[in-house]
């Protein structure tokens, strides 16, 4: 592990982003389309765009000729015994564009709309999961999701609907319905404006897509949602978990630890590389403190009743935390394949696809919407979060607690407190948090029933499990603002008969940073008092794109 596994969290100075159909889409350049509203565009070499003409032609002739071909002219799911292939080469090919057009039936997303740049990401991957051809999709109809992104208009999609299986069909026929310029659809233009979805892409001089045989189920009949939900919450869990690592290291400072427990020797002789790359970071976020124990050389001598080592909260983290580096390294691998794979039923068999003695361009039903590597990634990210937040519970058990934090006061109380209670209150409340993290951390993928006429029973749930995901995220996030405030209380109490500011200069030099960051908004608490406003104001810095990258920035050049 190094670096380059945390690369696309720094700016490449990219202007647009490219979808030429050659799996080459990556997590950086979705979230560049998601959050930053970079311009996507389209570029096929006269190759690949005759392929996808290929498909579609071939999906034509059969139709015409009356083959039966899975949604496309029969029924959808447990109905797929329906076939509707009569009649002449005209009214097949029409009642083709009709059954296309009645898979809006599965266009019932409602609940709490999904945010903006989960839509964007979704539309966009759905795009790239369309372009390698075999879909018998047509570019045109591709083009408008690009027109669409670049206009900057985000239709408005419920969280609920999808259970993973046929993909994510509830939130994709949302995405289907704005393109079809329908009335009863909602966007919100790039001026944060909400309006009828032919409203607004009229005035933006889009046409509308008009669906032909095959293209309503192509266009909605993947896991692009979750693909798109799974890809941001790996995002926003590395970089939270670079900021929690940063967030530990204060602690350790602030109980007066040992960078010892993080030895090279430790990670020599049980080589994961994941305790390899966290023990490296703690290494380098000690280094030159003055309140940890520097010990890379030697253990010194301790003051009378202090532990010679320290609890497992803080000499295990490189311990605790490697599974979770290296789950996220493949969770990154996973979701990246899945960004660049073809998400469809049915797809065609293009020449160099075919088996032996095939004919090629039949059609082949299979599973490759069902969104379960998704649902798994974002399983493991759920545990990951909620280890989080039970870590930062352990920390602040143990500052506040006199008989755990080496000399500080009870509760982190100044002396000008009555009751020596002051940061009792957000202990307690850490430990709602915790508790409530443990629940939604358990796996979705293990809880799945039998759905639609008893066809779908096998299911994924991906976005059933990102629901939870978000939530706890909510929560770890709080857990990380928490300690980063009682953190920088500790060192300030540490240097309480020191002069004003003094607590800073006794941070290791790679962690000063988030002093500042912290003591710009938030003041040393000296008197009893609420301190929710102070928690949600941290919280919601940290929850910011912007801001979370800056802090996470210094981590990343530790790295080097």
């Amino acid at each position: 592990m190094n670096k380059n596994f945390v690369s696309f969290l720094m700016s490449t100075g990219k202007k647009h982003v490219t979808l030429n159909g050659d799996s080459n889409l990556s997590v950086e350049d979705v979230l560049s389309i998601a959050r930053k509203c970079l311009p996507v565009h389209i570029k096929l070499t006269p190759e690949k765009k005759q392929r996808m003409q290929d498909s579609y032609d071939h999906m034509m002739e059969q139709v015409r000729n009356g083959i039966p071909i899975y949604g496309t002219n029969s029924s959808f799911g447990a109905q797929a015994g329906r076939l509707h292939h009569d009649g002449d080469e005209e009214e097949r090919v029409k009642i083709a564009r009709r059954i296309s057009e009645s898979i809006l039936i599965a266009d019932v997303s409602v609940g709490p709309s999904l945010p903006k740049d989960v839509v964007r990401a979704a539309m966009l991957i759905r795009v790239n999961m369309l372009l390698p051809g075999m879909s018998a999709v047509k570019l045109d109809d591709l083009s408008i999701f690009i027109e669409m992104l670049n206009k900057d208009i985000t239709p408005i999609v419920g969280s609920y609907g999808s259970i993973g299986a046929s993909g994510d069909l509830a939130q994709n026929c949302r995405i289907l319905n704005a393109a079809m310029q329908r009335s009863t659809t909602k966007v919100i233009d790039r001026n944060g404006v909400t309006r009828t979805a032919d409203n607004a892409l009229t005035a933006a001089g889009l046409k509308k897509l008009e669906l032909g045989p095959k293209a309503g189920l192509g266009l909605v009949n993947g896991d692009n949602f979750s693909t798109a939900a799974a890809a941001l919450l790996f995002v926003d869990t590395v970089q939270l978990m670079l900021l929690n690592t940063a967030v530990s290291a204060l602690i350790i400072q602030a109980l007066r630890g040992t960078d010892r427990s993080f030895h090279p020797i430790l990670s020599g002789v049980r080589l994961h590389p994941g305790q390899k790359f966290a023990a490296l970071l703690y290494r380098k976020l000690l280094q030159g403190s003055k309140l940890s124990y520097q010990e890379m050389s030697g253990h010194k001598l301790r003051e009378s009743g202090v532990k010679v080592q320290d609890g497992y909260s803080l000499r295990c983290l490189s311990q605790f935390f490697a599974p979770h580096w290296e789950n996220l390294i493949r969770i990154k691998d996973t979701i990246t394949t899945n960004i660049n794979s073809v998400s469809d039923n049915p797809i065609w068999v293009p020449p160099d696809y075919a088996t032996d003695g095939e004919k090629p361009w039949q059609w082949v039903s299979g599973g490759n919407f069902l969104g379960i590597h998704m649902a798994e990634s974002i399983d493991q990210m759920r545990k990951i979060l909620t280890h989080i937040t039970k870590v930062n519970d352990r920390h602040l058990a143990r500052l506040i607690n006199r008989n755990e934090n080496n000399g500080l006061p009870d509760n982190l109380s100044d002396n000008k407190s009555l009751t020596k209670c002051t940061f009792k209150g957000i202990q307690i409340q850490m430990g709602m948090m915790e508790v409530y993290s443990s629940v939604l951390s358990i796996p979705v993928t293990t809880f799945f029933g039998v759905h639609e006429e008893d066809n779908q029973d096998i299911t994924a749930h991906g976005l059933t499990s990102w629901l939870l995901a978000k939530e706890n995220l909510r929560l770890a996030r709080y857990a990380v603002a928490t300690n980063l405030i009682a953190s920088m209380q500790a060192v300030d109490l540490r240097a309480v008969n020191e002069p004003e500011g003094k607590g800073k200069e006794l941070l290791s030099p790679a962690t000063q940073y988030l002093y500042d960051f912290i003591r710009k908004s938030i003041p040393y608490i000296d008197t009893d008092q609420s301190l929710s406003h102070y928690l949600e104001d941290i919280y919601n810095k940290i929850s910011d794109p912007d801001t979370i990258a800056q802090l996470t920035e210094p981590l990343l050049d530790l790295l080097e």
